[in-house]
């Protein structure tokens, strides 16, 4: 029979395994959501745009917060129309090299880059979107530079579609937004993963985690929201592109946003897609009606660019 100091003992013994689980969480995904990759053996030996014959360059550049970073631009002399690509968490160009050379084929200029903390980057703190603002606006000051009267459109992934959301509400000068798979604010997305994986009220893991972040970077997870911003978008076009599937930033955070805007919008939910899955269900398709709409908006004519290059014509 148990005694009452034996009661007091499970009991202790089991807050203190509780404690340490939540504990072992919180470091779990900070580290997860904030901390960069370690370096591997074969980021060197992945795909380039030399793999495609592309006109590109390779471009170093740094942001207003002293990140180096590195920069595909491809080329397409004489067009002013250029589309700024933006991987996802914890992303790198190479992740959206596909799209970045069918877009290029189109007659775009191109440009993508690798965030912060990745291969071919400073290893600097991940910011869910708050700092990489700053290498969005420097590849913007680049493309500026470097394309005569540059027409710019930014797609975007994920976390990089909340950093064109939140970069482009200060670039009046942005015309156009794809935006693929955006949460609508950081602290509700972590809230319910954070309840669906680990079947515990969001807030029991987001205080601590966002503390912790908020001493270490002295920015509050409040400040990756772009449904806070979508006032300054307006009336610029936005096209919002979600996996009906996803099981991480779930489809209807995209129906808000496209709710809660007021300019000019379109939404396309790919069904069955998971997380940035709608390229890869039909790339010919999703090719087409991202190239359409940056076409309308930054004036890239059907009749004349808006076409694939011919395997001739690629030098």
């Amino acid at each position: 029979m148990l005694t009452h100091s034996s009661i007091l003992l499970v009991g202790i013994g089991v807050l203190a395994a509780l404690l340490a689980l939540l504990a072992g969480a919180w470091i779990y995904l900070y580290r997860y959501l904030f901390v960069p990759k370690a370096p591997a053996s074969l980021d060197d030996f992945l795909f380039t745009p030399w793999e495609f014959q592309a006109d590109y360059e390779v471009v170093e550049l740094l942001s207003a917060d002293g990140v180096h970073f590195g920069a595909w631009f491809f080329r397409q002399p004489g067009s002013p129309q250029t589309v700024i690509v933006s991987p996802g968490h914890k992303g790198q160009r190479q992740a959206v090299l596909g799209v970045c050379v069918a877009l290029w084929r189109k007659g775009f200029n191109v440009i993508a880059y690798s965030c912060r903390g990745m291969p071919g980057s400073d290893r600097r703190r991940v910011t869910m979107g708050i700092d990489e603002v700053n290498e969005l606006q420097a590849v913007l000051a680049f493309a500026r530079q470097r394309v005569k009267g540059a027409r710019i459109g930014l797609l975007g992934y994920s976390m990089g579609a909340v950093v064109s959301l939140l970069g482009g509400a200060g670039e009046p000068s942005i015309e156009a937004f794809v935006l693929d798979s955006p949460f609508s604010d950081l602290r509700t997305l972590l809230s319910e993963n954070f309840a669906r994986l680990l079947h515990l009220p969001g807030e029991v893991l987001i205080g601590p985690v966002g503390l912790w972040f908020r001493l270490r970077s002295g920015k509050s997870l409040d400040e990756s929201s772009p449904i806070k911003v979508l006032s300054a978008l307006e009336p610029r076009p936005l096209f919002f592109i979600h996996g009906g599937a996803d099981p991480v930033t779930g489809v209807h955070h995209s129906r808000l946003l496209y709710d809660r805007y007021r300019g000019p919008r379109e939404i396309w939910i790919v069904q069955g897609a998971p997380h940035t899955g709608a390229y890869f269900a039909d790339r010919e398709l999703y090719v087409e009606r991202v190239a359409a709409f940056f076409g309308r908006h930054l004036g890239l004519s059907r009749t004349h660019q808006l076409r694939l290059i011919e395997e001739d014509e690629v030098s």
